[in-house]
């Protein structure tokens, strides 16, 4: 059937000595030179452009367009013939080799297809090199390739990590169904160039307002396709609602206590220098603008207890990256925080966990303890504090093993049921913790925290709530991945501590911010936003029951 197509398009051809856009998907396999028509719908020909043009197809009844690579000088709306070979270029159709460009005419109407999602890939295909404007007001749900490439992922409403929702192994075709869904609401919007880092402040919208859950309108450009992966390269500016940066609710309550993933603070020799560190930042400079970050954060919470994770695995002495950033907060700060002591340094692990109170407010009782067994990736921390000489508690800081894929085997491999790879260390991780808290603070006030690496739906967290500990819902999350938001922190609290908890809040201040303001980039500033890749989350506890 598709030779007899062929056939018919080379028949027709031969009598108008072309073919029309229309025609060109049928011959993407044929490599000779035809001569093809066809309207100029935009031209993206500047410096650090694309290199060509697109047209459409002449008959207005036909809603197909093609990108040609050509410095040709043409201009829209005018009506060409041109010879080139039909190509397929990361699965794009496009022409190439142009010999000779005759103009027709000019001024003509240039057709824009006015669209809306969801769209299928199929309808993505049919749409290539078309000029189309999405009629749908979309959210940034992604902005992990604007500074790179000059890409954001919309979408039609927020993005969800399917095991945020979904039971992995009971919930399959949920997850499919939801997979599905996103995927046909998303599509990515693109600079007219393929050049790495463009300049920001030329690109389609102020980077400053480049924010997750941001409001975007006017989506107008070519549908461009790389890959699997389809695009609209935009060729105006979006239209960005302003947005209101998420506020901090004021928890009046006795005691507030911090939990902060601090996207791995290493303080180099803890003499100013030894950068760039192994994981964190590259200088001196970086590191001080780290500290702000993270500062700034912290004083606003104005936490009595910080439970903290990703801190540099150096001990506790005056050089140690968690006595540098303790000192750091008391000499800028209201409060003197104390380092939670334990025996200094611990296993080869180049991050830990770490604790610091006020002393002003709560006790210590005994040394705070590392909780190293083989399974852990980083070993698990616990204190007791005790408040008002009454409520006693016990805080247990966690690290499980993160998402990545690298040097996984056996049931660490990622089972592509949606939870990744190491699913089965970090299980095994929180059946150990279990174990732990059974053994020594069984029937004991206790808060477990940390960053668990694993969606609120997944096994370690379900394994987690299987005894007396309950999770403490919350109404942000507190990381986005690939445009998709879930929980990664979380906070659990035995049965009989419970009616001791007042409020909980993840605070929205760095998943939802751009990579590219952190403290190791040229756009960053003092500020707490995007001081971590995770966000904090903050819990209040009262001495008495509710």
């Amino acid at each position: 059937m598709k030779y007899l197509t062929i056939l018919f398009v080379l028949l027709f051809c031969s009598c108008n000595n072309y073919i029309d856009v229309a025609d060109i998907r049928v011959l993407a396999e044929e490599k000779t030179m035809l001569e093809i028509r066809g309207l100029v719908s935009g031209v993206v020909q500047d410096k650090d452009q694309l290199g060509g043009f697109y047209i459409q197809d002449a008959r207005y009844l036909y809603k197909k367009s093609v990108f040609v690579n050509s410095s040709e000088q043409v201009s829209v709306g005018d009506e060409v013939l041109l010879n080139a070979i039909i190509i397929e270029k990361n699965n794009e159709t496009q022409l190439d080799n142009v010999e000779l460009i005759k103009i027709l005419s000019h001024n003509r109407f240039i057709n824009v297809e006015k669209i809306s999602l969801p769209i299928s890939d199929e309808q993505w295909e049919e749409l290539e090199g078309c000029l189309v404007e999405i009629k749908d007001k979309l959210q940034i749900s992604d902005s992990y390739q604007f500074n790179k490439y000059g890409q954001l992922l919309l979408s039609k409403g927020e993005l969800i990590q399917e095991t945020e929702l979904f039971d992995a192994q009971d919930d399959s075709l949920e997850i499919s169904h939801l997979t599905l869904q996103q995927e046909l609401n998303s599509i990515y919007v693109d600079d007219l160039s393929d050049f790495k880092f463009p300049k920001i402040d030329s690109l389609y919208i102020d980077p400053f307002k480049v924010v997750v859950g941001a409001k975007c309108s006017k989506i107008k450009g070519f549908v461009s396709q790389y890959n699997k992966t389809y695009k609209v390269r935009l060729v105006n500016e979006l239209i960005v609602e302003q947005f209101v940066p998420p506020n901090l609710i004021d928890l009046d309550t006795d005691l507030k206590i911090m939990n902060f993933n601090l996207y791995n603070l290493f303080n180099g020799n803890g003499k100013k220098e030894g950068f760039p560190t192994a994981r964190g930042a590259k200088s001196y400079g970086a590191y001080q603008l780290q500290l702000k970050k993270l500062a700034s954060a912290i004083y606003a919470v104005d936490p009595d207890i910080l439970a903290m994770m990703e801190l540099e695995n150096d001990g506790e002495d005056e050089f140690s990256s968690i006595q540098q950033f303790c000192d750091y907060l008391n000499k800028h700060g209201d409060r003197q925080y104390e380092i939670a002591h334990t025996h200094g340094v611990i296993g080869d692990y180049p991050i830990k966990t770490g604790i610091i109170y006020d002393p002003s407010v709560v006790d210590t009782k005994y040394k705070a303890q590392y909780h190293n067994h083989p399974n852990f990736s980083r070993p698990s921390l616990s204190q007791r504090f005790i408040y008002n000489d009454s409520l006693e508690f016990v805080i247990c800081a966690n690290h499980f093993k993160s998402k990545g894929s690298r040097n996984a085997k056996g049931l660490d491999l990622d089972q592509k049921d949606g939870q990744a790879s190491y699913n089965y260390k970090r299980t095994l991780q929180a059946k150990t913790l279990l174990d732990i808290i059974d053994s020594l603070y069984f029937d004991e006030n206790i808060i477990v925290l940390g960053d668990f690496n694993a969606y609120s739906n997944e096994d370690p967290i379900q394994a987690l709530q299987s005894t007396n500990l309950n999770r403490l819902e919350t109404f942000n999350h507190s990381y986005v991945y690939k445009g998709k938001n879930g929980s990664l922190d979380h906070i659990f609290v035995s049965d009989n501590f419970k009616d001791h908890i007042d409020q909980v809040q993840t605070w929205n201040i760095n998943s939802i911010y751009p990579s590219w303001i952190n403290y190791s980039h040229t756009l960053a500033d003092s500020s707490y936003f995007r001081s971590s890749d995770h966000n904090p989350m903050v819990i209040g506890v009262n001495r008495d029951e509710k």
